[in-house]
C-alpha cells in the first residue's frame, strides 16, 4: 500500500467482507431455487438473471440518493442494514410453498436495494481518496487493489458455501450427489403432467421416464443409507460402485445394468425411519427425495446463506471504527459548493455533455461483457452441473482444495516478490525466495498427507468452480499491476478504453476453449435436467475460467478507473451507479440467454457469445479516439 492513502485498504476490506457474503450466497443461489421449489434450469436462471440486473441496476438510484440528499457514507451504512435483513430472509428455513416464495424473492430484492446502495458509493469514495495531486496517477493501479480484495472475498466464499453444505449433509447422514435434485425436479414435473391429455405414444414415453426417475432416485436413496450404515441388511444395500454401474453407456454391461434393475426394483423399504411406507413400500423413493431435498439440501443452502450476515457485520465494523481514513472526501459536490471549497471543478455544457456521451459508449459494450461473463452462475455452473465429471483423482483435487491452494498462491506470490516485486515494487529475492519454499512446504505436506496414498476418487460439487476466477484474479492482479506501472513508466500504457477492447477479444477466446469442449455432448434439450451420457474433464471449466479472468483484468477494474476519471463531478455517484447499471442490462441478458439453453446445441450457446463479444470488441475500437479525448 506504499504510496497510497490509508483509505484505500479500509474501503478495500469493507468491499471484501460484503462481496464475502454476497458471492457465497451467489455460489448456491440457481441450486438452491431448482433444488428447493423444483424449478426447470432456464426457469431459475432467469430468476438468477433478473436478480443479478436488479443488483447492478439499483445503484443508479443509489448513487442519485447519495449525490443529492444523504451523501456517501450514509448511503453506504443504509445499504449494509438493508442488505443484512435480506440475508436474514434467505437464512430462515421454509417450506418450498408459496410462503417459502414470497421470502426468498423479498430477500432477493432487498438484497439488490441494499447493495444498490452500497456498491457504486463504496466506489465513488475510492475515487475521490484519488482527485488529489499527489495520488492521481495511481488511480488505475488502486482500483486494481481494489478489484483484488473483491475477489480475495469471492475466492473463499465458494469452498465456504461447498464446506456447509457438506458438514449439514454429513449430520443427517448424506453426501451430495447432483443427480437427487435433478431427478426431484423430474418428479415434480411427473406429479403435475395430465397424463390423459397425452397421446398414446407420448404416454408410454411418460410411463417409461417416469420409472427412469423412481428407479434412479430408488438407487441414490440405498445407496446413500448403505453408506451411512443406516441400512445394514445384505438384501437391501447398494454399493457405491452399483449404483454408478446405471450411468454406464457401455455394452458389454447391459446384463449387470438389467440385473442390477431387476435387484432395485425387488428391495421394498417398509421401515419408516429410512423413509419408507407400511402401506405402499413403492413409495421409498418419493419419501427419500422430498426428505434428502426439502429437509437436508435447501436447509444447508440456508445455513450458507446465514454466513453473508456474519461478514456483512464485519465490513460495516471496519468502515465505522476507521472512518477517520475516507471521511475527508466523503463529499459530494453539492455538499463541496455549499462549503465554498476551492477544489470545485465546474464544467461547461459541452464538457459535461462530451463526457456522458463517452461514459453511455462504454456502458453500452460492457453489457455484453457481462451478459457473456455472468454465464458462470447460471450455464457455466448448470454445464458444471450435468456435463462435467464430478470425481476426480486425489491428485486433481489439489486444485480443488483450499488446503493446496493457498500454499500454491504464497508460492506464486513468493515468485513475484523474488523476480519483479510485487505491484511493480523492488524485487526481493531472498524475502521471495523463502516465501516460495514456505509454500512449497505447505504444498509438500499436502501431498504426502491427503494424496500419495489416496485411492479414493472424491466428489466436487458444481459451486466449487466458481472460486477458479477470483482465485485467478488474486494470482494475475500483481502480474498485470507490475506490466502497466512499467509501460506507464515507458509512456507506453495503453489507454483505459483501449484496454476494455483487448478484454473483450480476449472474452471471445474463453468461450472459444468452451465450445470446444462441448463438441460431441448432447444438447440440453436431449438430456433435461439429468446428466449427460457423456462427461468432460473438469479441466475445460477450468481453462475456461482462466482467459475469462485475464479479459475481466483488462475491463473491469480499468472501467471503474475510466469512470472515476470521466464522470462530470455532480455526478460522481450516479455514474458509477451506471456502470453497474451498465453491468444489470448485461445481467439480464444473462437470464434472457439462459432461455436459449435448452433450444440450442451447447457449441451454438458458446459460440453466440463469442460472437457477442468479438462484435463488442470491434465497436469500442471504431469509437477509440472519442473515447481517449474524453479521458484526457
Amino acid at each position: 500500500m506504499k504510496g497510497h492513502p490509508k483509505g484505500l485498504l479500509v474501503l478495500a476490506l469493507t468491499n471484501m467482507g460484503e462481496r464475502f457474503g454476497y458471492y457465497t450466497m451467489l455460489a448456491i443461489l440457481v441450486l438452491y431455487i431448482k433444488a428447493k421449489f423444483g424449478l426447470s434450469s432456464s426457469s431459475a436462471s432467469l430468476i438468477y438473471g433478473i436478480f443479478l440486473a436488479l443488483v447492478y441496476f439499483l445503484p443508479l438510484i443509489g448513487g442519485f440518493i447519495a449525490d443529492k440528499i444523504l451523501g456517501y457514507g450514509k448511503t453506504i451504512i443504509a445499504g449494509v442494514v438493508v442488505m443484512f435483513s435480506g440475508y436474514v430472509l434467505l437464512a430462515i428455513p421454509s417450506e418450498p410453498n408459496l410462503t417459502g416464495k414470497i421470502m426468498m424473492y423479498s430477500a432477493l430484492f432487498l438484497i439488490a436495494m441494499g447493495t444498490g446502495f452500497f456498491k457504486g458509493n463504496l466506489q465513488a469514495l475510492v475515487g475521490n481518496l484519488y482527485e488529489s495531486d499527489l495520488y492521481k496517477g495511481k488511480r488505475d493501479i488502486a482500483f486494481s487493489i481494489f478489484y483484488m480484495f473483491i475477489n480475495i472475498g469471492a475466492f473463499f466464499a465458494p469452498s465456504v458455501a461447498n464446506s456447509i453444505n457438506n458438514a449439514f449433509l454429513r449430520n443427517e447422514n448424506f453426501t451430495y450427489d447432483a443427480s437427487i435434485p435433478n431427478n426431484y425436479v423430474k418428479l415434480n414435473d411427473f406429479t403435475t403432467t395430465k397424463v390423459l391429455d397425452l397421446t398414446e405414444e407420448d404416454r408410454i414415453s411418460f410411463e417409461s421416464d417416469k420409472d427412469k426417475c423412481l428407479l434412479n432416485l430408488k438407487a441414490a436413496g440405498l445407496a446413500q443409507l448403505t453408506a451411512s450404515g443406516l441400512i445394514t441388511d445384505p438384501a437391501k444395500q447398494l454399493s457405491k460402485k452399483d449404483y454408478q454401474l446405471l450411468d454406464s453407456r457401455d455394452t458389454k454391461d447391459k446384463p449387470a445394468i438389467a440385473a442390477l434393475k431387476e435387484k432395485i426394483n425387488s428391495i421394498q423399504i417398509t421401515e419408516p425411519a429410512l423413509y419408507g411406507d407400511p402401506n405402499d413400500p413403492n413409495k421409498f423413493p418419493v419419501n427419500f427425495a422430498k426428505n434428502y431435498v426439502d429437509k437436508s439440501l435447501s436447509k444447508s443452502y440456508n445455513m450458507a446463506f446465514g454466513v453473508a450476515c456474519i461478514s456483512l457485520m464485519i465490513s460495516l465494523l471496519i468502515f465505522l471504527l476507521f472512518r477517520k481514513t475516507w471521511k475527508h472526501v466523503d463529499k459530494t459536490h453539492k455538499q463541496q459548493i455549499k462549503e465554498g471549497s476551492s477544489d470545485v471543478v465546474i464544467l461547461t455544457k459541452a464538457q459535461v455533455r462530451e463526457r456522458m456521451i463517452a461514459l453511455f459508449l462504454v456502458f453500452f459494450v460492457v453489457i455484453f461483457f457481462w451478459m457473456s461473463f455472468h454465464q458462470n452462475g447460471a450455464c457455466m455452473t448448470i454445464f458444471a452441473q450435468n456435463y462435467t465429471a464430478s470425481e476426480i483423482s486425489p491428485l486433481h483435487n489439489m486444485m480443488f482444495s483450499l488446503l493446496s491452494i493457498l500454499p500454491f498462491i504464497v508460492v506464486i506470490y513468493g515468485i513475484y516478490i523474488a523476480t519483479v516485486g510485487l505491484f511493480g515494487g523492488k524485487k526481493q529475492p531472498l524475502q521471495g525466495a523463502i516465501i516460495a519454499l514456505l509454500g512449497l512446504a505447505g504444498l509438500a505436506a499436502f501431498y504426502f498427507t491427503n494424496v500419495r496414498e489416496a485411492i479414493e476418487s472424491i466428489k466436487i460439487t458444481p459451486q466449487i468452480f466458481q472460486q477458479f476466477n477470483p482465485l485467478f484474479i488474486v494470482i494475475l492482479t500483481p502480474v498485470s499491476v507490475a506490466i502497466f506501472s512499467y509501460l506507464a513508466k515507458k509512456n507506453r500504457e495503453p489507454s483505459a478504453p483501449r484496454k476494455i477492447g483487448y478484454g473483450m477479444f480476449i472474452a471471445a477466446i474463453g468461450f472459444v476453449i468452451l465450445l470446444t469442449g462441448s463438441l460431441g455432448l448432447p444438447a440440453p434439450s436431449e438430456i433435461g435436467d439429468g446428466l449427460s451420457d457423456v462427461l468432460v474433464s473438469p479441466n475445460w471449466l477450468i481453462s475456461t475460467y482462466f482467459v475469462l479472468t485475464l479479459a475481466e483484468l483488462f475491463l473491469s477494474p480499468m472501467g471503474l478507473s475510466f469512470v472515476a476519471k470521466v464522470a462530470p463531478p455532480q455526478y460522481k455517484g450516479m455514474m458509477q451507479g451506471g456502470w453497474l447499471a451498465a453491468t444489470a442490462i448485461g445481467n439480464l441478458m444473462v437470464g434472457i440467454m439462459a432461455t436459449f439453453w435448452e433450444k440450442l446445441q451447447l457449441y451454438a450457446f458458446w459460440g453466440v457469445l463469442v460472437i457477442c463479444c468479438i462484435l463488442s470488441a470491434a465497436f469500442i475500437f471504431s469509437i477509440m479516439k472519442r473515447l481517449e479525448n474524453a479521458t484526457r
